[in-house]
């Protein structure tokens, strides 16, 4: 018997033996596998956007909104009326260069600075007048966008209209900066 067992443990060494070198083989393998993944995504940088220029403009821009009331003038809130509006438009220009694309520009327009009047009622109007567009970087760009105005009375956003903010703007295209800016705006 003696034989016997020492077969059987000799088989049984041999056979951990081998499980231990696939073991140590698979493990080595994987590793490998791993490490040449990694290797691929360290070294395979992505194309971010940079941002070249920054620019801030401030635009007086002056108009009348909507239509005349009629001649018999409710001033109640609510009711149809021209509105005089006033003031700043704010614009920011931010420009991007992508390897994989044309230059273009983060563009922002801020118009709640505005103080709007109605001419029949003689109440405040508010807008909601914020957008950010992204354009081309050209020399000379006209932006429009739209924004809501109202009275600045309880429920007045119920009752909202459109009005249009037209840009005309031109940029330096070596340097992405804005150079100048004029602007209307007007009933939608």
């Amino acid at each position: 018997m003696t034989t016997t067992t020492s077969i059987v443990e000799s088989l049984c060494m041999n056979t951990e033996r081998t499980m231990k070198t696939r073991r140590s083989f698979s493990t080595a393998v994987l590793w490998l596998a791993g490490a040449a993944a990694g290797g691929l995504l360290l070294t395979a940088t992505p194309a971010y956007p940079q941002a070249a220029a920054s620019s801030t403009y401030t635009v007086q821009v002056s108009g009348t909104l909507g239509t005349a009331a009629p001649a018999v003038a409710s001033a109640s809130p609510g009711a149809p009326e021209a509105v005089n509006c006033t003031g700043p438009l704010k614009i920011s220009a931010v420009t991007v260069r992508d390897p994989s694309m044309p230059p273009s520009v983060v563009f922002s327009l801020d118009a709640r600075g505005l103080s709007c009047v109605g001419q029949t009622s003689k109440i405040a109007y508010v807008n909601s007048g914020q957008a950010n567009l992204t354009r081309p970087l050209v020399a000379n760009d006209v932006v429009e966008t739209t924004f809501a105005y109202y009275q600045n009375v309880a429920g007045g956003y119920l009752k909202a209209r459109t009005a249009v903010a037209t840009l005309n703007v031109s940029y330096d295209t070596t340097t992405g900066a804005v150079t100048s800016a004029s602007g209307t705006i007007k009933a939608f």
